[in-house]
C-alpha cells in the first residue's frame, strides 16, 4: 500500500517529461534550382503554416540558459512560442499578432501585452524589425521579406541579417536543422528536433 503514491508519482513524472510531437505531414525539402533564393521566396509565398520542437539555448550577458520550445507559425502575421520547464510543463507562451505581443506566465497565470521588441528580449528573440511572425518564419529557414540580406546554397539559407541581427544556418537547409542569432554578443542557438506542417 506504502507503494502505491510513489507509484503514481513517478508515473506523472514520465508523463510529464514526455516529449512532445508537433504532428502532421514533413515540409519539402527545396528541389534543385538555378536559384535556390528565387525558389525559396516562392516557398515563403506559398507558406501555408508550420510548427517546430526545438532545443534552445541563449546566452546573454554572460549567463547561458537552455530549454525546449514549441515555435508555431500558422500563417504571415501570427506566432505562438512556447518555452518548457525541465520537466516538460509549460513555462511561458508568447502570443504575437502583427507587432502586439502577450506572455503568459504558466506559473503564476499572469498575462502582461506590448510591444514585440521589449516583450521578447528576455526570450532571445530578437525581431530585428521583423514581425514575429516574419522571424518565426526565418527561424524555419523561410525568407520573410525580399529586403533582407540573404545568402543561399541550394538545399537552403546559409545567413541572413534583419537590422542588427544575424541567423546563421549550419547546415543550409528546408525546413532549417540548426539555427544560430546573433545580436551584438547575444547568440541564440537554436536546434529544430521535429519540424511539420500545419496543412
Amino acid at each position: 500500500m506504502k507503494r502505491r503514491p510513489f507509484l503514481v508519482l513517478c508515473c506523472l513524472i514520465v508523463a510529464a517529461c514526455r516529449t512532445t510531437h508537433v504532428g502532421g505531414p514533413s515540409i519539402a525539402p527545396l528541389a534543385l534550382s538555378d536559384s535556390p533564393l528565387e525558389a525559396l521566396h516562392a516557398r515563403a509565398a506559398a507558406f501555408d503554416g508550420a510548427r517546430s520542437i526545438m532545443r534552445v539555448r541563449l546566452t546573454s550577458g554572460g549567463e547561458t540558459r537552455t530549454f525546449r520550445a514549441q515555435l508555431v507559425v500558422p500563417d504571415r502575421n501570427s506566432m505562438r512560442f512556447i518555452a518548457y520547464t525541465p520537466v516538460g510543463t509549460t513555462a511561458a507562451t508568447i502570443r504575437a499578432e502583427g507587432d502586439h505581443v502577450s506572455v503568459t506566465d504558466a506559473r503564476t497565470g499572469s498575462t502582461t501585452e506590448g510591444n514585440a521588441a521589449d516583450m521578447l528580449r528576455p526570450y532571445g528573440f530578437y525581431t530585428g524589425g521583423l514581425t514575429p511572425a516574419e522571424m518565426g518564419l526565418l527561424l524555419l529557414g523561410y525568407p520573410p521579406r525580399r529586403d533582407l540580406m540573404y545568402e543561399a546554397a541550394q538545399n537552403g539559407l546559409s545567413r541572413a541579417s534583419a537590422g542588427d541581427v544575424v541567423v546563421t544556418f549550419d547546415p543550409p537547409a528546408l525546413p532549417a536543422q540548426r539555427v544560430i542569432v546573433m545580436h551584438g554578443t547575444d547568440r541564440v542557438e537554436i536546434e529544430h528536433l521535429e519540424v511539420a506542417a500545419m496543412k
